[in-house]
């Protein structure tokens, strides 16, 4: 069975299409298809095409770089794309041995001081038992041991990557004279020592067992650990593939590099081919991959390549797409100064100093939108907001929320400098591929949006823990709160739920109320105090179109059309109106919260994958979350890198 999936080729959400499709294209690349995976990406080219990459998006970066390499393992010119201009061969080239360059460079640079020389202790013996060095079941670190392979492996292929280019990892002409350390205050009897110190860093020192320890073996020792434990490894492991790989290559080793990358490949395909890609520019790897030795690893050969490059032609031109119906707004979102400041009368807020703020539209352009801000004393922030609240029901159409400015500084902004931090379109530009970044497009296409299909979408990319460390989290739990386990039938009513985890959080949460437990407050959390705070009122009657003007964090992992619509079915279900917007932070009015623990775990499942860092941060069981929300008005959302 091919790995060149065509599941996604006539996606209506163009995004998911195209996932796929540059993740095929590097299997392509990397299996000596260059030329077929080239023409794929030249589809997104196409002006009037069904696969057109739109202005913006994560893609389109994405795109930029993988175009680059692809056409230069087809020897074939680049095209332009994005803000990247077209590259014939010998531009391309040039581009190719710049890059080598820096790769290499960053390859060969130690990312850590040193404690003992790397490698120290290893032997033959070392590396074949270096899977029984694996922490016992229940241990909570079971890869301690790895781990310090990992690092010093990485260390020792450093090392070789920067003899192999004949490159030092010193400082050299960066190393400041003793006169510039005598200048710069150092006393004169430290200035040896600190100078000795300073031409030294940067150096990998690695023990001679490790030096007389072949790159193969390294790689190898390191596949037999991943496929026995199924770890899936980190960054580190990353490094070690990419380095062992490429000093095969360089070697002239094509056997030993080839059984490297079909070891890495078959840990993980996806990463594999995209850490073998950008390893493209290098001489040695171009070779190797351009003879297509990679192919029977990947499992494409050139009928399957074929057969991909037919599917991508079936897919078709989207038709028009109806207009959403314009958002109900009573009143103007341009209305003048003295137009808002009557409506204020009577007010607590027509004390405030009220800032116009223009509203971006597309490409930059004035949309004929403002806004309205004003800054407000912090501990009356949300009364404040009740007050502008309740405008909206007598007409205001503009829908109000405090947020914070995190620049530090204690001068109040003038408004256009308020508009350009508040209503910044660059992150939107790298989130979905979308022409259109100004909030009214976000509110259109919102409109249309499945909220189901969002949560799909993040329950495909969520990570959750495996199910060995999940139980033991459920287990520790128990404990926590003085249940035994065993006692309480844990296995058998694991083994009933099938693996199905929300069911358990069910089963769980019914054992921890029968013995008295169940406090619904340890899954609540204290709402986040600002040190200012600013009340906007955007041109808008809808709490969750705020997400349109003002960009959360959470959004950075799905489309924020999405998760507009995923808050207003939370409004028209629950009532839940958007206060507080802190940029990773946001806070809910709830006025039908979820009076059922089944209703309330739903919910719970969906701010979870919403906002995963919401539960991970404080350690809060999902359960308790559910718990917490019903009967509760308010509701708190975090997201943060």
């Amino acid at each position: 069975m091919t790995p060149l999936t065509t599941r996604h080729v006539h996606a209506p959400r163009l995004d998911s299409a195209l996932d796929e499709l540059l993740a095929n294209a590097r299997l392509a690349a990397v299996a000596g298809h260059a030329g077929e995976a080239l023409a794929a990406l030249r589809l997104l080219l196409q002006p009037q095409g069904a696969w057109r990459l739109p202005a913006h998006g994560a893609l389109v970066t994405q795109v930029q770089r993988l175009l680059s390499l692809v056409a230069l393992l087809a020897g074939q010119g680049c095209p332009a794309v994005g803000e990247q201009q077209a590259m014939d061969a010998a531009p391309l080239s040039d581009w190719a041995g710049e890059q080598t360059g820096q790769l290499l460079q960053s390859l060969a640079l130690p990312g850590r001081l040193q404690l003992a020389p790397a490698g120290e202790g290893w032997s033959p013996g070392f590396l074949a038992t270096l899977v029984e060095r694996q922490g016992a079941s229940g241990d909570p670190r079971p890869h301690v041991a790895f781990g310090a392979f990992c690092m010093d492996a990485e260390l020792v292929l450093k090392a070789r990557i920067a003899r192999q280019r004949g490159a030092s990892q010193a400082l050299g002409e960066e190393v400041p004279t003793a006169e510039d350390l005598i200048a710069l205050g150092l006393p004169e009897g430290e200035v040896a020592a600190m100078l000795a110190q300073l031409q030294s860093a940067g150096q990998i020192e690695v023990a001679p067992a490790a030096e007389a320890t072949d790159t193969l073996d390294i790689a190898r020792a390191m596949a037999a650990y991943l496929q026995a434990t199924g770890f899936a490894g980190g960054y580190l492991v990353h490094n070690i593939w990419q380095a062992a790989w490429l000093l095969l290559a360089h070697e002239g080793r094509d056997g030993d590099a080839t059984e490297v990358a079909a070891a890495w490949l078959a840990h993980d395909a996806p990463a594999a081919a995209s850490g073998l890609l950008d390893l493209a520019v290098v001489p040695a790897a171009t070779r190797l991959l351009r003879a297509g030795r990679l192919a029977q690893a990947v499992g494409v050969d050139e009928m399957a390549a074929a057969d991909w490059l037919a599917a991508l032609g079936t897919r078709t031109v989207p038709g028009p797409v109806e207009p959403a119906p314009p958002a109900e707004v009573a009143g103007t979102p341009t209305e003048s100064r003295e137009a808002w400041l009557a409506r204020l009368q009577g007010t607590p807020l027509a004390g405030l100093d009220w800032l116009v703020l223009p509203v971006p539209g597309h490409a930059g352009t004035d949309s004929g939108e403002i806004a309205w801000a004003a800054q407000v004393p912090v501990p009356e922030r949300q009364a404040l907001w009740q007050a502008a609240r309740a405008l909206v029901d007598q007409g205001s159409g503009r829908w109000p929320v405090v947020t914070t400015l995190w620049t530090g500084s204690t001068e109040a902004p003038d408004a256009q400098a308020l508009a350009e931090d508040l209503f910044m379109r660059f992150p939107y530009e790298q989130g979905a591929a979308r022409d259109d970044v100004s909030p009214r497009s976000f509110v259109s296409t919102a409109r249309a949006f499945d909220p189901e299909d969002l949560l799909a979408e993040l329950v495909e990319g969520s990570y959750p823990l495996d199910e060995e460390d999940q139980l033991d989290a459920w287990r520790s739990e128990l404990e926590a709160a003085g249940i035994s386990a065993d006692d309480a039938g844990f296995e058998a009513a694991w083994a009933e739920c099938a693996g199905d985890r929300l069911r358990f959080e069910r089963w769980l949460a019914a054992l921890e109320a029968a013995q008295g437990v169940a406090d619904p407050g340890r899954g609540r959390q204290e709402r986040f105090d600002p040190d200012n705070a600013w009340l906007v009122l955007l041109p808008t009657p809808h709490s969750e179109e705020a997400l349109a003007y003002l960009h959360w964090y959470g959004m950075e992992r799905g489309p924020a059309d999405g998760f507009i619509a995923l808050l207003r079915r939370w409004r028209e279900q629950h009532g839940a109106e958007l206060w507080a917007h802190y940029g990773t932070m946001l806070e809910f009015a709830v006025r039908r919260p979820p009076g059922d623990f089944d209703t309330a775990l739903v919910l719970a499942r969906e701010q979870d994958l919403a906002a995963p860092c919401t539960l991970s941060l404080p350690g809060i069981a999902l359960r308790h979350h559910a718990l917490g929300l019903v009967g509760h008005g308010t509701w708190f959302l975090h997201e943060r890198p």
